[in-house]
């Protein structure tokens, strides 16, 4: 595995973690309180403790991975430190409950703890996952020059449709007027484009292959007839004639497979722009849910200890 936050020195946060979950279940194994095992006895106390701890570095990081002045060790060695120790810390919270659970504050405050410590797990995927999609699918073009290079084929397409004919012009304008990237949250995330789009540039491209298949279809034809008339024309006007006879259906052929060509190389560019935002949202998205999470967390887990501490 390569160097990463998750094998900082050589797996240090990881062998830590699991050393205090491994004490925490032999702890909680060994003592055999009367009721049987809670919140409430010592060794409960002493796990919940050691958990509000554990929450209250892990929420730490936050702050500091936005003091880049701090001493206080890596950034590197305190995100290592914060998803072994968010993994862990679901074990300890759960032998502090001893297993009890209901409608109150308390259950709350362990689903939280539980709802941020998978949001977190996400992130770690979407980490590990996306950020080499993304350098492999830009193939060293990033988003600001892919947006120019879909906007300088389509100017390229009408052009070329300008000069083929009006209904080739309607079409290509209309696959145009379609092209999307990016969108909301929900289009985001689903990538690709909107089904219109797509149904849009797939009655250019059937238009454009029709077109050029009824061309070269008829180009034949038109050449053995212009053939016919040069034959009949006087020297000087049968080599004019005849490069205008090779000349008008050939280019139109070529217009058409170029036009083909620049809508292709849009169609693609397109997509992997929009392959590229949902990349982008993946990475994001979870942090949306984790810090305010994170947040609530602190809220219900101050209200936990409150209500405990009150009610002793």
């Amino acid at each position: 595995m390569a160097y990463s936050f998750l094998t900082h020195k050589e797996f240090r946060w990881l062998k830590f973690a699991l050393a205090l979950t491994a004490g925490s279940i032999a702890v909680y194994a060994w003592h055999d309180p009367i009721g049987g095992p809670d919140g409430g006895t010592w060794v409960g106390y002493g796990l919940g403790g050691l958990g509000a701890a554990i929450i209250l570095l892990l929420l730490w990081y936050g702050i500091r991975k936005r003091r880049f002045a701090s001493n206080a060790g890596s950034v590197r060695g305190w995100l290592s430190a914060h998803v072994y120790l968010g993994v862990a810390l679901v074990v300890i919270a759960t032998l502090h409950t001893g297993f009890e659970f209901g409608w109150n504050i308390h259950t709350v405050a362990f689903g939280l703890m539980i709802a941020v410590v998978l949001s977190g797990l996400y992130g770690v995927y979407a980490y590990r996952r996306y950020p080499s999609q993304m350098t492999a699918n830009r193939t060293g073009i990033g988003p600001q020059a892919m947006l120019e290079e879909i906007g300088s084929l389509e100017q390229q397409a009408v052009e070329l449709a300008d000069r083929i004919d009006d209904s080739t012009h309607q079409i290509v304008l209309r696959s145009l007027r379609n092209t999307s990237v990016g969108g909301g949250v929900v289009a985001q995330l689903r990538g690709g484009r909107p089904k219109k789009a797509e149904r849009e540039d797939q009655k250019a491209e059937a238009f454009l292959e029709e077109k050029n298949r009824t061309l070269v279809a008829n180009l034949d034809e038109i050449k053995q007839r212009e053939a016919d008339r040069i034959m009949r024309a006087e020297s000087t006007m049968r080599f004019v004639a005849g490069q205008l006879a090779e000349a008008q259906p050939g280019q139109q052929v070529a217009r058409i497979r170029e036009l083909m060509d620049v809508l292709g190389r849009r169609r693609q560019i397109v997509r992997r722009l929009n392959q590229d935002i949902q990349h982008r949202a993946l990475l994001q998205i979870w942090l949306y849910f984790h810090v305010p999470l994170s947040i609530a967390l602190l809220a219900a887990l101050s209200a936990h200890i409150v209500a405990v501490f009150t009610y002793w």
